[in-house]
């Protein structure tokens, strides 16, 4: 039998052999923080800013909703452009020439809430620009009955305005702002003198398996671009951001420091030099000898005996067929203390590693530092920095209270 083609297709394997892996889209996609990875959709914030007049018409959209307006948009085109183009002969050549931009309409889509907050801005623009919606109570603008509708009835009949006839001449929006969010950075796209070209409400259905909602069409004559990073509060960017319904309490469950993963996986660094030595001297026992103490650390920084988080709540040790056996019981305590503890540590070592026994330290700072309604790892830091040399040195000893 002639092996030859099998003989030539496995020697043709490089590096890799027949397998490898997307490092081409994990250097792109995933590498400089995600900095090149598509954005989301769902990160997305809107403003509307309304002209104070507004406010005549429905006062509560300009005195109380302002902000939640925008929160209430379920979906939203970002900008459109046309360029319009003219061909023309140069000498028989084929020339293309810009002889204009036009600005294609986009269609934001609203929850209808069940306040009715969108319903009302959508009402409030009616009644803004047309004066026919200021009639419903007024029988006669519209009755047909009696007197029927003669135009050449007496004056009391024709006192009423309508369509544009509204004594409005300022805009109703006196800014749009439809907000990208990535990273903590922002790109805004600013609507320039925005105006409503349809708006309807949506349908209603006796099956009742979906949700209600109101949708808009812009149109505009330009638009503003503006970048940064984005910033909460009042006067923070983009508008709006963060100001109202924002969930501002820490979490319970915290990740593990910086400081206590690098110290970790330091202790692994020499283990992979060693692994790297054995690969290349083809030593199988010293080979399994350190992948043993490697999975041992690992399996300890893993550790599910101590659970962080909501305190009481069960969580499943290893897949198995339940029961209380497979489960433990969640502490009160953070994620970041598991395996923490200096139990797992040498006294004598811990005293001829200054580093560990800090890093330890700041861990069990962090636990009356959260528990003083403190957040964020720098805040963390700069705090511990900033502590009395014998505060720390108290710590430092309920670590080493602690130790074996």
């Amino acid at each position: 039998m002639n092996n030859s083609y099998s003989d030539n297709l496995a020697s043709s394997q490089g590096p890799k052999g027949n397998l490898g892996d997307y490092t081409h889209a994990s250097k792109l996609f995933v590498n400089n923080n995600l900095k090149f990875a598509p954005k989301s959709k769902f990160l997305y914030h809107c403003y509307f800013g309304l002209d104070p007049s507004v406010g005549n018409v429905i006062s509560a959209l300009t005195q109380k909703y302002g902000v939640e307006i925008g929160l209430l948009v379920k979906s939203a085109d970002l900008p459109k452009y046309q360029a319009t183009v003219e061909t023309k002969n140069q000498y028989n050549r084929k020339k293309n020439m810009q002889t204009g931009i036009v600005y294609q309409p986009i269609t934001i889509t609203f929850h209808d809430d069940n306040h009715g907050v969108t319903s009302a801005l959508l009402e409030a623009y009616y009644r803004f620009y047309y004066a026919d919606a200021w009639h419903g109570d007024n029988p006669g603008a519209y009755s047909k009955t009696n007197n029927g509708d003669n135009t050449y009835k007496n004056r009391a009949r024709h006192q009423y305005r309508y369509g544009l006839d509204n004594n409005n001449t300022v805009p109703f929006f006196r800014s749009l702002q439809l907000t990208q969010l990535a990273r903590s950075q922002y790109t805004t796209y600013s609507l320039v003198n925005p105006i409503i070209t349809n708006w309807e409400h949506d349908s209603v259905e006796s099956e009742g398996n979906s949700f209600m909602q109101n949708t808009i069409t812009i149109q505009y004559e330009a638009v503003h671009y503006t970048r940064g990073n984005v910033q909460v509060g009042a006067d923070g960017e983009p508008t709006g951001f963060g100001l109202v319904h924002y969930d501002t309490q820490p979490s319970p469950l915290q990740p593990a420091s910086l400081t206590t993963v690098t110290s970790n996986a330091s202790d692994l660094l020499p283990q992979a030099q060693t692994i790297q030595t054995i690969i290349e001297n083809n030593s199988t026992s010293t080979f399994q000898s350190v992948s043993k103490n490697a999975n041992y650390t690992i399996s300890n920084f893993n550790n599910t005996n101590n659970v962080g988080g909501l305190q009481n709540i069960n969580i499943p040790k290893s897949q198995g067929l339940g029961g209380t056996s497979q489960t433990d019981t969640a502490s009160q305590s953070t994620i970041s203390s598991v395996n923490n503890s200096s139990t797992t540590l040498n006294r004598n070592e811990l005293l001829n590693n200054s580093a560990k026994l800090d890093a330890l330290a700041k861990e069990e700072f962090k636990k009356d530092f959260l528990t003083g309604g403190g957040s964020g790892v720098d805040s963390l830091t700069l705090t511990w920095d900033a502590l009395p040399e014998t505060q720390k040195e108290t710590y430092r000893r309920q670590i080493l209270e602690g130790a074996l």
